[in-house]
């Protein structure tokens, strides 16, 4: 049983933004930017956090912490291509962040 309360519908889970944050960092340290399939699901991630739907949040970032395949509808999507960078990332969290204060 867990002695924190759950999250009201529409609020973050702490950890979600966090592990945004920590997953770009990894990424930095690397020296590399997200690959096609983890920059989709980040981006799905920041949408939903962006949207309140903070379960499927982090649902979007599991995908992204374990790269899983696109979407067959979004994978032969030209835009899904298009590079993202580690910085762009982190300025939509921060902008995201920035809007629910």
């Amino acid at each position: 049983m867990s002695s924190n309360p759950a999250p009201e519908e529409g609020t973050p889970p702490p950890d979600v933004a966090q592990r945004i944050g920590r997953f770009l960092r990894g990424l930095e340290r690397a020296r590399r930017q997200p690959n096609r399939r983890e920059a989709y699901h980040l981006r799905v991630a920041l949408d939903r956090l962006r949207q309140g739907h903070p379960a499927e949040s982090d649902e979007a970032m599991k995908n992204a912490e374990r790269c899983a395949p696109l979407p067959a509808q979004v994978a032969s999507l030209i835009t899904t291509n298009d590079p993202v960078t580690v910085v762009q990332l982190q300025q939509e969290l921060e902008e995201v962040l920035a809007a629910r204060s």
